[in-house]
């Protein structure tokens, strides 16, 4: 009976102190470890509750900072994005990989122009892709927004590296319009009745851009071989390095060295150079009965431009006045 009375009391103690940790903490735990129970001391508890405590704080503390940068993070933004809708200027530059996202870059527009296409890429969520010395026109870009020389919707440009380089990589070649339709409309309008048609060298009407971007071929056979000689600046102001990746996107076989590789199949060999770069009448002579052809560079370009190989005959570099075979 006394053992039974001591049990009993042993019991109640127990859940009075149970009771009373739940009152001062709403987590004062008592491990089980089978039928047994575990009795924890005021000390125990007060040790335990404390260090509870302690991370409950810290946890609160690193929540509230969280929140708190969140927060600022997202005025900051805010702020931001009210500064880029009123001027237009602070444009994220990238390398865009992704196929379907719109990478935008001009040629030949004003300031007028320019702040209208910045417009267009926050509104849009676009990227435009300042092109100079140091950026080059590259294969992430998907749309090339360019002058016009009449303001009679004539869809003619002005000619610039930008537009030859966008042609030869099957971009979109479009009338800055097509910008300022898109803001209009508050929706990306269908290009193609925007692109540009012909420019103010060649042509008003050849469709090039148009061609290019449709063709699923290269411009040039694969059996083309294109080496780039001359310290002169080639037509459009074009380097012998641009004009040597110009002959590559083409499809030509773009040949460094100064010899041409033989071949097992027929080849045609092209040497683009100025007239002002050929001294040597001998040599000039010796290399046109071998079959090598001498061309101006704006052969390649024409052909590019137009997307269809235009007329050598047309672009024979013949620095000579006559041919003497004899010599």
């Amino acid at each position: 009976m006394l053992d039974k009375m001591t049990e009993y009391q042993h019991d109640r103690r127990i859940k009075k102190h149970m009771k009373r940790q739940k009152n001062n903490s709403d987590i004062s735990q008592i491990e089980s470890c089978g039928n047994d129970l575990i009795e924890l001391t005021k000390e125990q508890v007060k040790a335990a509750l404390t260090s509870l405590f302690i991370i409950q704080k810290q946890n609160r503390t690193v929540g509230s900072r969280k929140r708190r940068r969140d927060k600022s993070l997202d005025q900051s933004l805010e702020t931001q994005t009210k500064k880029q809708k009123q001027i237009y200027s602070n444009i994220i530059l990238s390398d865009i990989t992704q196929a379907e996202t719109i990478v935008l870059a001009t040629s030949g527009l004003n300031k007028k122009q320019m702040k209208q296409v910045k417009k267009f890429v926050l509104i849009f969520n676009c990227h435009l892709l300042l092109l100079d010395e140091k950026t080059t026109f590259n294969q992430s870009i998907t749309h090339l927004i360019t002058d016009e020389i009449d303001t009679n919707d004539s869809l003619v440009c002005t000619l610039t590296k930008n537009v030859v380089f966008a042609i030869v990589q099957h971009c979109f070649v479009l009338s800055y319009r097509w910008i300022i339709e898109c803001l209009q409309q508050n929706s990306i309008v269908n290009e193609e009745q925007y692109e540009i048609e012909g420019d103010s060298v060649f042509s008003t009407k050849h469709n090039g851009p148009r061609r290019s971007r449709l063709s699923k071929r290269p411009l040039m056979p694969l059996n083309h071989f294109m080496m780039i000689k001359g310290d002169s600046r080639h037509f459009l102001d074009f380097t012998n390095s641009e004009l040597g990746d110009l002959a590559w996107l083409a499809g030509s076989i773009y040949i460094e060295q100064n010899r041409f590789p033989n071949t097992v199949f027929s080849r045609q060999c092209f040497l683009l150079i100025e007239d002002t770069d050929v001294r040597n009448k001998n040599m000039f002579h010796r290399c046109i009965d071998k079959g090598l052809k001498f061309l101006r560079s704006e052969w390649l370009i024409r052909s590019i431009v137009e997307y269809r190989m235009a007329n050598i005959v047309q672009y024979h570099c013949d620095p000579f006045d006559t041919i003497d075979r004899s010599e």
